[in-house]
C-alpha cells in the first residue's frame, strides 16, 4: 500500500505546476466506497487548462480527462476486486488527494420516513437493536456511510450536500436503519466493503423521485411549478422536486443496485401508484444508464390509519405486490408480520433490512442456499364449497408455526366477504371455507389497512395479503 502511494506521489513530481484547483461533486471524498470489478465514473471541474492528471492506487493506473471550455472534465477508470484503503489523486497543476478509498459494493437507499428513519429512531418511536448496533460500530469495520441532505429543486442541480462518513457510533445512530442493517447483512455475508447511500424524505410520494420526462404521461400530475418562480409547499409531494434535488446529481455514481422503502404517501390512489411504480424503476434505470439494475423494495406494513378494517392500503399493498411480477429483476420484502397498529414506523427495521439483503445475497450475489422470497398465491380451485389455493416460492412448503390461521375471508356469489376457516394441505396448499357459504367465488388474505399475518414459508418470510377477487 505504502509503496503504491509512493509511485503516485513520484508520478506527480513529473507534472508541469500550474495554479489551478480540481473541484470534485461532495459524492467524491475521503472514505467513499466504489463499485468493485467495473468502470466507474469520476467528474468534476477544474479551472486549469488542458487536462486532469488522475492515479489511482489500487492499480497505479495513470488517465487523462480533458477539461472542455466550461471547466468540465469526467473519467471512467478501471476498478480491482474488494479491498482498500487506497487512494485517488488529482493533478491540474494543483494536486488533490483523495484518501482511504475502498472498493466494495455500493447501494443507494432511498424512500420516506421508513427508510428516513434513523438507528436511534424518532422521538417516542423506537428502533429495536438500536443500543447493541450502535455499540458494535467500529470505524475498522469497512461499513462507510453517506447521507443526501435534504434539498428539493426545481431545476436539476449537479452537486448535492453530504460527505462520506466511518463506521462509528456517531454516525450510525443518525443514519437510516433499514439501510444500515441491510449494510451489516451483506458485509457479514459477502465479506467486503459495503458502501450505504441514503437518499430519502419523510412523507414524500414518488413522483417526486421522478424525473420529469418520466412524467410527461400523466397528465393528472402537476409539472407547473418546475416552470415558474413561485414559491411551493409540501416539495416532496410535488413533481420532480426531489429527484432534481437528491438523485440526479449522483446519478452518475456506479452501484450495484437500489433498496426502496415508499408507498404510504400514494396510498390514496393504488392503480395510479401501480402504474407509476413501474416507470420509476424504469425511469431510475434509465438515468443510471444500468436497464438491468437490481431494485428490492418493502411492501409497506400494515398500520390502521382511518379505520383498521378497511382495505385502502390492503389495495396499495395489492400494487406493490402486482409490480413484482410485471417488472424484471425485482424483488419486494413483505412485512405483513411486523407492522403496528398505532404507528406507521415500525420499530423491527432489523427483519427488514435483512430481508432486503437476502434478496440481494440470493439473486445479485448468487448466493447459494439462500432462498430469499415470500411464497406468493398462485391460483385457486373451488371444490364444492372449499376454495384450495395454490403457492409458487414454496420448495419446503407453508407454515402458520403451528397457530390457527385466522386472516382469510371468503365470499359468495353475492361478494360479500366473511370470516373463513383455512388450513394448510398438501403441505403448500391452503384450502378455506366458511360453512354459511355454500357456492364461494372468491378468498382474500390478510385484505386489511392492518391484520397481523398469519401464513408463512418455512423459510420464515411471510406470505403478502392478497385477494383472488382482484
Amino acid at each position: 500500500m505504502k509503496n503504491k502511494l509512493v509511485i503516485v506521489l513520484l508520478l506527480f513530481i513529473a507534472l508541469p505546476v500550474i495554479h489551478a484547483e480540481v473541484k470534485l461533486p461532495s459524492i467524491f471524498s475521503d472514505h467513499m466506497v466504489l463499485q468493485q470489478q467495473t468502470k466507474v465514473k469520476l467528474w468534476g471541474s477544474s479551472k486549469g487548462k488542458g487536462q486532469v492528471e488522475i492515479i489511482t492506487s489500487w492499480n497505479s493506473k495513470r488517465y487523462q480527462a480533458p477539461i472542455s471550455n466550461k471547466g468540465r472534465w469526467e473519467v471512467w477508470v478501471e476498478t480491482g476486486k474488494a479491498g482498500g484503503p487506497y487512494n485517488i489523486a488529482f493533478n491540474d497543476g494543483d494536486q488533490t488527494f483523495l484518501t482511504d478509498v475502498y472498493l466494495g459494493e455500493v447501494w443507494l437507499c432511498s424512500g420516506q420516513s421508513n427508510m428516513e428513519m434513523p438507528i436511534k429512531g424518532f422521538v417516542a418511536q423506537p428502533v429495536e437493536h438500536s443500543i447493541e448496533v450502535t455499540a458494535n460500530a467500529l470505524k475498522t469495520i469497512p461499513i462507510r456511510l453517506f447521507t443526501v441532505k435534504k434539498v428539493a429543486s426545481k431545476k436539476t442541480l449537479e452537486d448535492c450536500q453530504g460527505s462520506w462518513g466511518l463506521n462509528t457510533s456517531e454516525n450510525v445512530m443518525n443514519f437510516s436503519a433499514t439501510a444500515y442493517f441491510f449494510g451489516i447483512q451483506l458485509y457479514k455475508s459477502l465479506n467486503v466493503p459495503i458502501g450505504l447511500i441514503n437518499a430519502s424524505w419523510s412523507g414524500s410520494a414518488i413522483q417526486s423521485w421522478m424525473s420529469s420526462e418520466s412524467l410527461q404521461s400523466y397528465p393528472a400530475i402537476s409539472q407547473e411549478h418546475l416552470n415558474n418562480d413561485v414559491q411551493v409547499n409540501n416539495a416532496h409531494l410535488l413533481a420532480s422536486m426531489l429527484y432534481n434535488g437528491m438523485i440526479h446529481p449522483i446519478k452518475d455514481f456506479i452501484y450495484r443496485g437500489v433498496i426502496w422503502y415508499q408507498g404510504e404517501s400514494n396510498r390514496q390512489n393504488p392503480s395510479l401508484y401501480e402504474s407509476l411504480f413501474q416507470d420509476f424503476v424504469k425511469d431510475w434505470r434509465f438515468q443510471f444508464k444500468n436497464d438491468t439494475l437490481p431494485f428490492y423494495y418493502v411492501q409497506i406494513a400494515p398500520y390502521a390509519y382511518e379505520d383498521k378494517n378497511a382495505v385502502g392500503t390492503a389495495l396499495l399493498r395489492q400494487a406493490q405486490y402486482n409490480c413484482e411480477k410485471k417488472i424484471p429483476n425485482v424483488g419486494m420484502v413483505v412485512t405483513m408480520d411486523i407492522g403496528n397498529e398505532t404507528c406507521i414506523h415500525p420499530a423491527q427495521k432489523k427483519e427488514v433490512g435483512d430481508r432486503l439483503a437476502y434478496l440481494a445475497l440470493a439473486y445479485s450475489y448468487d448466493k447459494k442456499g439462500v432462498f430469499a422470497h415470500s411464497p406468493r398465491y398462485e391460483s385457486y380451485k373451488i371444490k364444492g364449497n372449499r376454495i384450495v389455493l395454490s403457492f409458487e416460492r414454496v420448495p419446503m412448503g407453508l407454515t402458520s408455526f403451528y397457530k390457527p390461521l385466522q386472516c382469510f375471508q371468503i365470499a359468495g356469489k353475492d361478494g360479500q366477504y366473511h370470516q373463513a376457516k383455512a388450513r394448510i394441505v398438501n403441505g403448500s396448499e391452503v384450502e378455506v371455507w366458511n360453512e354459511e357459504i355454500q357456492e364461494p367465488v372468491s378468498v382474500r388474505y390478510a385484505f386489511k389497512n392492518f391484520v397481523k399475518g398469519d401464513l408463512f414459508g418455512v423459510n420464515g418470510l411471510p406470505v403478502s395479503s392478497f385477494t383472488t377477487g382482484y
